[in-house]
């Protein structure tokens, strides 16, 4: 219709004064006014109406619009998992067979120097004892490890690194540094990192490092025999 045109087509600035001139023209032409008055109401109405839709529906699919981790399952352990992330995180928790961990964490041989990885999980074992630490980053994987030398020269706020090899007269093998994955997704290195540190044999990770893995989980994983077995690379 001629309304139709007037709220499509023109500048929402020349709505009112066009409203006018089609009012004026179809009265001029036999039209009755109140006949005009109710029809243009309606039309208003239904072009809210639309609108309120269009915008419902627009929110609606936002608010569908869900990222998801994939875990493996194990009955009564995996529903623990939902503490990791915060109730209001877009991230949701899904499960899938355990069968399928190695698409959490694949293992390969290294085709680049090590030292110029990025995104990888590592761990940096003691020369004098049978203490290890394991990290992440997602930087090249050079410097991180010259980070982790020169906390050594802080005067405070030392690293667990830092004050085991101070404390014991200790040296870490900084020349054979793991790495243990090698993963994009922050979220997927976060949780190989937390496989990984309750894996050692003698950690130097502080304890709140795995607070929000289960240990029942990370035996469950470390046990089955579809697990695959996690090979470090020098």
């Amino acid at each position: 219709s001629l309304f139709d045109r007037i709220l499509l087509l023109s500048h929402p600035k020349f709505h009112i004064k066009n409203i006018h001139e089609l009012i004026n023209t179809l009265t001029n032409n036999g039209y009755p006014l109140d006949f005009l008055f109710a029809s243009i109401n309606n039309r208003i109405k239904s072009f809210i109406h639309s609108q309120n839709n269009d915008n419902t529906h627009n929110k609606d699919t936002y608010a569908n619009r869900k990222k998801f981790f994939c875990v493996p399952y194990h009955n009564k352990v995996s529903e623990k998992f939902k503490g990791i992330f915060g109730v209001d995180s877009e991230i949701k928790i899904a499960y899938k067979p355990i069968n399928s961990l190695n698409q959490i964490i694949k293992l390969g041989k290294d085709k680049l120097d090590k030292f110029n990885n990025t995104n990888v999980v590592y761990k940096i074992d003691c020369l004098n004892c049978d203490c290890s630490y394991v990290g992440q980053t997602k930087r090249n994987l050079k410097i991180r490890i010259k980070e982790h030398k020169a906390d050594l020269n802080k005067l405070q706020n030392k690293s667990v690194v830092s004050k085991h090899q101070m404390e014991y007269n200790h040296t870490m093998d900084w020349d054979s540094v793991h790495i243990l994955d090698n993963e994009p997704s922050y979220i997927k290195r976060s949780i190989s990192e937390m496989i990984f540190i309750k894996k050692q044999l003698n950690g130097l990770n502080l304890q709140s490092d795995t607070e929000r893995f289960p240990d029942n989980y990370i035996t469950t994983l470390l046990n089955h025999p579809h697990h695959p077995t996690l090979v470090s690379h020098s």
